[in-house]
């Protein structure tokens, strides 16, 4: 990405449409491109996303399987963590972390916070056994699909507009964002209760 030339525009040019992976693209790829120059989702896109879900699948392996007791695996999922963000912070100065082009400098960075945040969560929940106050996440964990394809057919946004009215005050966006969200949660809640999950 950094050191390929990319015809037009050399090597090194990270800006929307101008990179290898837009590039390939753009020649390789049939169809119209999501983003008309490039697409996220493109080839070259592929390979650092498929690495962040492998060190997903690689964390919760080792969580499983691991010889180390629980609160060693919290610290591990801390330590490299840790290591991952030093790591992509460095990497940036070389080749920027950038969501949109899930460059690996990205990976790393994303990759860390979430060793680290898991690695809380793991030993808050699973070593401490203080789960009470996690239940509203139960709730939408246990019908993550399900929210996640009900978004594309119904706008929370809408209904939470409708149950509050019209409003035109710089309190009106955040408020509907958050009875959005509760609109969102009690829906979850309602199959929660009635043991209905959508798997895949």
């Amino acid at each position: 990405m950094t050191w390929v030339p990319v015809p037009g525009f050399g090597a090194g040019d990270l800006a929307p449409g101008h990179t290898l992976s837009g590039f390939i693209d753009r020649n390789l790829l049939p169809g119209t491109l999501y983003r008309q120059v490039r697409d996220p989702e493109g080839l070259f896109g592929l390979i650092p996303a498929i690495s962040t879900a492998l060190l997903g699948a690689l964390t919760g392996q080792w969580i499983r399987h691991g010889r180390a007791n629980e609160h060693l695996k919290s610290l591990g999922m801390l330590v490299c963590g840790l290591l991952f963000l030093a790591i992509g912070w460095i990497w940036d100065a070389a080749f920027p972390v950038n969501k949109n082009l899930w460059s690996s400098s990205f990976v790393m960075v994303a990759g860390g916070w979430s060793l680290i945040l898991l690695s809380i969560f793991y030993w808050v929940i699973d070593v401490l056994r203080w789960r009470a106050w996690a239940f509203p996440f139960v709730v939408i964990g246990m019908n993550a699909i399900t929210i996640y394809m009900m978004r594309r057919f119904i706008d929370f946004q809408d209904v939470a507009a409708f149950l509050l009215g019209k409003g035109e005050s710089a309190m009106a966006a955040p408020v509907f964002g958050c009875m959005g969200f509760l609109v969102t949660w009690v829906v979850l809640y309602l199959m929660y209760r009635n043991k209905m999950f959508l798997r895949v």
